[in-house]
């Protein structure tokens, strides 16, 4: 192979121009997601620019519409993972194939653990002014998507006599409450392993779950779970 003389230029390779000299490892889309996020924690919605966030990443700002066409992009798909998997695990997962009180259980752990997950508190988000706007109407709609979803399996709860509370919707809009308090919980409660499986375990108690029975439902899942992988 031949070698650069000492005295030849140096030849950079060829690819978008960053901000600054930073070398980017792994997926430059995720750390765009991740970056934002901190900024958007940190600094809100509107006060960050997408100029500051290519700055934090390495990217110019034309550079970075190259991943993201603007800004509203990057908050759609950060807030969107705040539902999706939960919604995909409900569909996936053919909940109404478990008795509801392990289903309601196991969508409880599911959306909780997704809450948590990832080094920033994306489940904040929705609580940015900007999110009431119009264009984040999707949002709203695909939240009550679950919230409907959680209702569902303790209306089958009830019918099946798992679960003695007889207002669904009431129920469900405390189980709801009490998944969505670890958006506002310390940090250190989301960082813990235990967390989903606490408050799952909390939200089938508070729905009037007997506790010898909700005891089993980890074991049980993770049988259900292992079964629908194989």
């Amino acid at each position: 192979m031949n070698q650069p003389s000492a005295g030849s230029a140096h030849v950079r390779p060829v690819g978008r121009p960053r901000a600054v000299p930073k070398e980017l490892v792994g997926d430059v889309r995720e750390e765009i997601l991740t970056v934002a996020a901190a900024l958007f924690e940190r600094d809100g919605y509107s006060s960050t620019s997408t100029r500051a966030i290519g700055v934090a990443v390495g990217l110019r700002q034309a550079s970075l519409f190259h991943y993201f066409a603007r800004k509203e992009d990057i908050l759609t798909e950060l807030l969107d993972r705040t539902l999706r998997p939960t919604l995909d695990l409900a569909e996936r997962m053919s909940l109404e194939r478990l008795d509801a009180d392990v289903a309601l259980w196991m969508l409880t752990r599911e959306d909780v653990a997704n809450l948590c997950r990832g080094p920033h508190n994306l489940g904040a988000l929705q609580l940015l002014p900007e999110v009431r706007s119009p264009q984040f109407g999707w949002f709203w709609r695909r939240r009550r998507q679950l919230f409907k979803e959680y209702s569902s399996q303790i209306s089958r709860g009830i019918a099946a006599e798992l679960l003695p509370y007889a207002d669904s919707w009431a129920t469900a809009d405390l189980v709801f409450g009490l998944v969505e308090s670890v958006i506002t919980a310390r940090p250190q409660l989301r960082r813990r392993a235990t967390t989903p499986v606490v408050i799952a375990d909390a939200a089938l108690c508070l729905c009037g779950g007997r506790p010898t029975r909700i005891r089993t439902f980890p074991a049980l899942v993770a049988r259900f779970e292992d079964a629908d992988e194989g």
